[in-house]
This record gives structure tokens, sequence and C-alpha cells, in this order.
């Protein structure tokens, strides 16, 4: 059914809407406005969810619907789905992002350099680093 199609991506643009209400409110609450004047708040919540979907069709769907409210994504399922039906030739970006493996591997004593890692192997520009593991 129509709505069996639409509940989805629906819910995810949804929640992405409201995430990123929540974070603008307090970039310009904690004195970061810059960050959205620069556009940056777009990266704030990066998309990886390719992993955690049913299908490669609930891929593209619901990480489409998260690139109505921001630029961040490696779910390249979403980018071909936004070329393809919306002619959007580059409607998210990637952004160098540690993963939970890569992080663990330095051991629970190696975890500050892990991150000291990250941070010197991309001194400038956004970085993902996991820091839950």
């Amino acid at each position: 059914t129509l709505l069996v199609q639409l509940w989805y991506p629906t819910t995810v643009c949804t929640q992405s809407r409201e995430q990123k209400k929540i974070i603008t409110k307090y970039l310009q609450s904690t004195g970061t406005p810059d960050v959205i004047e620069k556009g940056l708040h777009l990266f704030k919540l990066h998309d990886f969810g390719f992993r955690g979907v049913s299908s490669v069709e609930s891929a593209a769907t619901g990480g489409a619907a998260h690139l109505v409210n921001f630029l961040g994504s490696d779910t390249m399922a979403a980018l071909v789905l936004a070329r393809e039906y919306y002619s959007e030739p580059a409607s998210g970006f990637s952004i160098p992002a540690s993963e939970h493996s890569t992080m663990t591997s330095w051991g629970r004593e190696g975890e500050c350099n892990a991150m000291k890692n990250m941070l010197e192997k991309y001194p400038k520009g956004i970085v993902a680093c996991v820091s839950d593991s």
C-alpha cells in the first residue's frame, strides 16, 4: 500500500527535522551561531544508517529523507536515489569518520591516542569520531 511506502521515509524526515531544530537551538544558545552561518550545522547529524536497515530500498528512501535536513551521509543508495529521481547531482557528502572497530583496536588505554590520531590525520574540517565503544 501507499502508506507502507511512505511511512518510513516520512518518519525519518520528521525525526531528522526535529533533531535539526534541537541542534540549531543549542548552537545558538551556546554562542556558536557562526556554525549555522557557515552551514556547518548541516553536518551535525551524519547518516551512517545503511548498515541498520532491512534493505537497499529502505537505505535509499530513509537516507534521502534524511538529506532533506542534513548534508552529511555515507548512504550511497540515498545519493543515487536523489540523483535518479530528483536530478540532484550532489545531495550529500561524506566526511572522515572512525568506526567502532578502528577505535577499539587501540584498547581501552589507547582511547585518547585513537582520538588524537584521528584529529592529527584530519586537522581541518569536519571529522566524526566514535567515542562510545
